[in-house]
């Protein structure tokens, strides 16, 4: 899974969530929604734009997080486990969850950490920098929500295809 914020220059608004992909493992499924912030008057900067492609009007007829979180659930089974690649999302998704049914309904895991313990770092590599590592391929948009979900799907399927081997390509070309 992945999520956009609303953004500026200077700050990333964890509250307000834009974008949402989430991509099942055997690719049986997938979900990739705009999601309209829950205050009337929003604005989406130049900045945030320009980083994410999504617009102000892209977000005006889009369902709330709270409609889309329903069909999540429809989806998501308990022995299931949702990936995302930092503790922003983490965060984003535990706190919308505990708004909307006053629990987390749903495993979900911080896999950068994960990749972060197996591979000794101090500190939290890039998603496009360790997808680059070890794919050699530069050709995915970071800060587009399904490509970035993409991103960590195949950093997930080659970390656990062989990890020793993943963690070598990596280390070798981040530092």
């Amino acid at each position: 899974m992945d999520l956009e914020f609303l953004c500026d220059v200077e700050d990333v608004y964890e509250d307000d969530v834009i974008a949402m992909c989430i991509l099942s493992e055997d690719d049986s499924y997938e979900l990739t929604s705009h999601i309209r912030p829950y205050y009337e008057e929003f604005e989406v900067s130049e900045y945030c734009t320009k980083l994410t492609g999504i617009t102000k009007e892209d977000l005006i007829s889009q369902p709330y997080f709270d409609e889309i979180y329903e069909t999540i659930l429809e989806k998501i089974g308990e022995e299931d486990t949702i990936y995302v690649w930092g503790d922003v999302d983490l965060e984003a998704i535990y706190k919308l969850s505990i708004e909307i049914a006053g629990e987390l309904e749903f495993r979900i895991v911080d896999f950068q950490e994960e990749f972060m313990a197996f591979c000794g770092y101090k500190f939290r590599p890039g998603l496009q920098k360790v997808y680059e590592a070890l794919t050699n391929n530069c050709d995915q948009k970071h800060h587009d929500v399904r490509s970035d979900t993409v991103m960590l799907k195949e950093i997930h399927r080659m970390f656990y295809l062989d990890k020793k081997s993943s963690m070598r390509k990596v280390k070798g070309k981040i530092k």
